[in-house]
């Protein structure tokens, strides 16, 4: 006899579904076993629906639709109409994510006429999700909001939270951002009493969602992360990879966006849902297009748009239409801005406004400088101004090509620093340097046109302002470091234990698990730092050209700006401002790889005497050359004393000592004018007392001898040698130190400059230790090879070791951009410190010391010229 559901065991592995489903499946599985046994058809058939939809929530639909079939033919041939339509809802509702949701209506509609009461207002539910997932929302929302209300009278918990989490969702898409929050935080409570854990994750991941949409980076990452701490234990769902997916996407990590949209793809493969694996495709579109690889971009896109539309999903389908458009070939641009806006249309009467906006800037970029374009910018910067912080920059964007466009150069200049604002918010409510760096990409086009329009002026002041309003402006942010929790030393400290074991020969046999356990400290050291939060409000530099007038004195700015692929100099001299251009940035890039190749073949003595002569050679020709492209065209400006030097994108990595313009000569590199206005501020408010800090690392010959020869020659002095140089005591002694020499194997990671290390008795210190710092020394000396490199990003953003310690408040830092020879930077450290020691500024000790060991071109002489002074110099 069919009734309500009691507390056998077919029962109880049902309600289970959601709290543990490995354990519901085995429930179900005795529970079945036990009703044929005893020819009861009620009990197995909500088994054989239990084990269905305990193998949904582990991802595997092929098997549920197989158990959930099964559970309807069983209720059917026993005549229980009730079982028969509560197995159809459950069945219907794989249906739709396997990617049929035709097929799962009329399950719903066989099932409605055998439920009345409370089965009935689960049945709604189920359809409001199907209609959800068929772009038709605002009849989703109406099912939504009366399921939930009989729920609430019935005192259905477990309902209510499952409608509150999908009506959630539904608000999140819709951009009612509030209302999401409550839904979820509601169906939260409701699912930790009542024991559901895996319902609980779930909910916290789609919390992280509605972050997401909202801009809040971190906060959707640690949600994110929450969950995935149940996830990472009980299989990673497709749609929560897609989601972190596209976050990753938002914060410009494309590599790790797209490693997370190919593990959604795989995911959803195996899980047979094609729901979610037409929704990974496009991800992977946009993460292509995000990289500038438009063939695969098209692919994706065109296979994710076939699907949506064989699943009678429009909305998808129109989004995957307008990824589709966007990696098109450049051509038939009427063409492409017909599409753009009828897709805009689309999805803007689908209710989803984000998308919307987005299309509608892509087809206002289309349209610039044309007549239609008017209306389009003005659609744009009407919808734009309540959509996530990168729409709304690029909005600002479209405002000043429209005002340029008609002529209006300030209100351009004025709709270009409204933008700014926005992206100095966006970026200073970040905490981790990475994602403040990366976050510069969304500031190119702005700076683009910025620059574009301060060079019409002719004015070499205009443009150098706009060039500092985007250069390096994550260090006008206050200092960001990683939150100070004891996962994240803890991480730090396992992270250097397993370097050192690995490099220490002893674990021979396990090279290959220890170097899997660093990679997976490493993700999870960068996931805790993107968790960090920062001030919410960006740093100014009010007065910037008239405080660079008064602070220069008898130096030279040489500032280098690209614009449009074009090499401009900015020269700031005894007041005067000047611009040249200088050509073609890449035939300038081509020189000083030609150099730093040489170089490096000197340095680390490559091949025979006639390869290394050939070496010599090429090394001078490079530099002349380099020196020409750079500085012949303004050598009448530069002066005589010290040169501040503002390089751009790769030239960062120029060992200057080697120019013949610099030769002999103090400089001063900085990311920007104003990082050099903010470093020579922190070095002359710096407290000349203390004790000087050195530290020698292990595994290098000359460290010892070098550290200790320095300590004679600046005693009093702290001194870390031997297995006393660990980690801890070293950080620990960094902090408030005047100044600190550290000589140690250094590396720089390209593949993560974050990862930048020196080499101390225990093992690496990285960009992230040294970032926990409060007090960094006034003066760093890093006696280590390619301690000054950094990988550059949009923005001219630096990453690595010496940009962190300028990032954190140390005001000069000292190291090489090329590898060393260890008797020549012994010698060169010496000189250096007693030439500091006798009171000279760093930029002009190095170049002292630098000077002296000029001569014959080789290990020697390449060894000091690769050492640059960083900051205020």
């Amino acid at each position: 006899m069919e009734g309500a559901l009691g507390d056998g065991p077919a029962q109880r592995a049902l309600r289970l579904v959601t709290a543990d489903p490995r354990q519901a499946g085995r429930l179900a599985v005795e529970a079945r076993r036990e009703a044929r046994r005893a020819g009861d058809r009620d009990a197995e058939s909500t088994a054989e629906r239990a084990l269905g939809l305990a193998a949904r929530e582990l991802n595997d639909s092929g098997t549920a639709l197989r158990h959930l079939r099964r559970a309807v033919r069983v209720a059917r041939a026993a005549g229980l109409a009730q079982r028969t339509a509560e197995a159809r809802m459950s069945l219907a509702l794989v249906l739709a994510e396997v990617g049929r949701p035709g097929q799962a209506l009329r399950e719903l509609d066989e099932a409605a006429p055998a439920l009345d009461g409370l089965p009935a207002a689960r049945l709604g539910m189920q359809r409001a999700l199907t209609l959800d997932r068929l772009s038709r929302f605002a009849e989703a929302m109406d099912g939504y909001t009366g399921a939930i209300a009989a729920f609430r009278r019935a005192g259905d918990q477990l309902w209510q939270a499952r409608a509150l989490t999908n009506r959630g969702v539904l608000h999140a898409y819709r951009g009612s951002l509030r209302q999401a929050e409550a839904d979820l935080f509601a169906a939260e409570r409701l699912y930790d009493d009542l024991g559901q854990h895996l319902a609980v994750a779930q909910v916290r991941h789609n919390l992280g969602f509605v972050a997401a949409q909202a801009g809040d980076v971190p906060g959707a990452l640690r949600w994110y992360d929450v969950a995935d701490e149940y996830f990472a234990r009980n299989g990673r769902p497709a749609i929560a990879l897609m989601d972190r997916g596209e976050l990753l996407l938002r914060a410009r990590l494309l590599p790790e966006a797209r490693d997370v949209a190919q593990a959604a793809l795989e995911a959803a493969r195996a899980g047979r849902t094609r729901l979610y694996e037409a929704q990974a495709r496009l991800m992977l579109a946009e993460v292509a297009i995000g990289g500038g690889d438009r063939r695969t971009a098209r692919r994706h896109a065109s296979a994710a748009y076939r699907a949506f539309v064989r699943q009678g999903r429009p909305a998808w389908a129109a989004l995957a239409r307008y990824t589709a458009l966007r990696a098109a070939d450049e051509t038939a641009p009427a063409r492409r801005l017909r599409r753009a806006r009828e897709v805009a249309a689309e999805l803007a009467a689908a209710g989803w406004p984000t998308p919307a906006l987005d299309a509608r800037l892509y087809a206002a970029g289309l349209a610039a400088g044309r007549a239609e374009g008017a209306e389009e910018l003005r659609l744009v910067l009407a919808a734009g101004r309540n959509g996530p912080a990168e729409l709304r920059v690029r909005a600002w964007h479209a405002a000043a090509l429209l005002r340029d466009a008609v002529g209006d150069a300030a209100g351009a200049r004025r709709a270009l620093l409204a933008g700014a604002r926005i992206l100095d918010t966006y970026r200073a409510a970040l905490g981790a340097t990475e994602l403040r760096t990366l976050a510069a990409s969304y500031a190119t086009d702005l700076a683009a046109t910025g620059l574009r329009l301060a060079r019409q002026t002719g004015r070499a002041r205009s443009v150098l302002w706009w060039a500092e309003r985007w250069k390096a402006a994550a260090l006008r942010l206050p200092p960001a470091r990683p939150p100070h929790e004891p996962a994240l030393a803890a991480d730090l400290a396992e992270l250097r234990r397993a370097v050192a074991e690995a490099d220490s020969g002893v674990a021979a046999g396990r090279v290959n698990a220890l170097w899997r356990q660093r990679r997976a400290l490493e993700e999870r050291i960068r996931r805790r730092s993107w968790h960090a939060r920062g001030s919410g409000s960006a740093s100014r530099s009010p007065n910037l050209l008239a405080r660079l007038g008064g602070e220069l004195a008898d130096r030279t700015l040489f500032e280098l700006i690209d614009i449009g692929g074009e090499l401009h100099v900015i020269v700031v001299h005894r007041g005067r401002f000047r611009s040249r251009p200088l050509g073609r940035t890449d035939r300038v890039v081509a020189e000083l790889e030609a150099l730093r190749f040489a170089l490096r073949r000197i340095v680390l003595r490559h091949g025979g005497p006639a390869s290394r002569s050939a070496a010599v050679q090429g090394a001078r020709h490079a530099a002349e050359q380099l020196d020409r492209a750079l500085f012949a065209p303004v050598r009448g400006w530069l002066g005589d004393g010290e040169l501040v030097v503002v390089p751009v994108g790769l030239l960062h990595a120029t060992p200057w000592a080697l120019l013949p313009t610099c030769r002999g000569r103090a400089v001063s590199v900085a990311p920007s004018a104003t990082a050099w206005l903010d470093a020579t501020a922190r070095a002359a408010g710096a407290s000349p007392g203390g004790r000087p800090l050195l530290v020698a690392g292990p595994g290098l010959t000359h460290v010892d001898r070098e550290v200790r020869r320095l300590a004679d020659a600046l005693a009093p002095a702290e001194v870390f040698v031997g297995a006393a140089a660990g980690a801890e005591p070293v950080l620990a002694a960094l902090d408030g130190a005047p100044l600190a020499h550290v000589a140690a194997h250094g590396g720089f990671r390209s593949d993560n400059p974050m990862f930048s290390y020196l080499r101390l008795a225990d093992g690496p210190i990285t960009v992230y230790d040294l970032e926990q710092v409060a007090r960094p020394p006034a003066v760093v000396v890093l006696s280590a090879c390619e301690s000054g490199l950094s990988t550059v990003h949009p923005g001219d953003e630096l990453m690595g070791l010496a940009a962190a310690l300028l990032g954190v408040g140390t005001a000069t830092v000292l190291g090489s951009v090329l590898p060393a020879q260890d008797e020549a930077t012994l010698e060169l450290m010496l000189d250096l410190h007693r030439r500091l020691a006798g009171g000279s500024g760093a930029a002009a000790a190095l170049a002292a010391a630098q000077a002296a060991m000029n001569g014959t071109l080789d290990e020697r002489s390449a060894t000091a010229a690769a050492f640059v002074c960083f900051g205020a110099g």
